[in-house]
């Protein structure tokens, strides 16, 4: 069954692998990478030159190439960003809680 994100936007319940709000810090780090950096973590990351960024890097590149971005917020900011089964990051405006809510129903077979 597919759940209503958005006004116009859908996914697909049974798809869904994890939802991660707003306040995780997960959520800042993925969110960083692919929207871009902001110019101190970009002076950061070219000041140091030590092994551990360098596989931090070699990690982002892994995940930015092996995964597909939606974003969904029309832009709005980013609250919530859906990991699907498939690869994909799904950046949403709405609550985590709201989606939570939506998925659950789904799954148990209400309306």
């Amino acid at each position: 069954m597919f759940v209503s994100i958005t006004k116009d936007s859908f996914i697909a319940a049974e798809r869904v692998h994890s939802i991660i709000p707003q306040d995780f810090i997960q959520f800042r780090r993925m969110k960083k990478m692919f929207q871009g950096d902001d110019v101190l973590s970009e002076g950061e990351r070219r000041g140091r030159a030590d092994a551990s960024s360098q596989e931090e890097k070699l990690d982002e590149e892994f995940i930015k190439g092996s995964t597909s971005l939606i974003d969904i917020t029309y832009g709005k900011s980013v609250e919530t960003i859906i990991f699907m089964d498939s690869g994909h990051l799904i950046l949403t405006c709405v609550e985590a809680k709201k989606i939570i809510d939506k998925v659950k129903k789904t799954r148990r077979g209400e309306s």
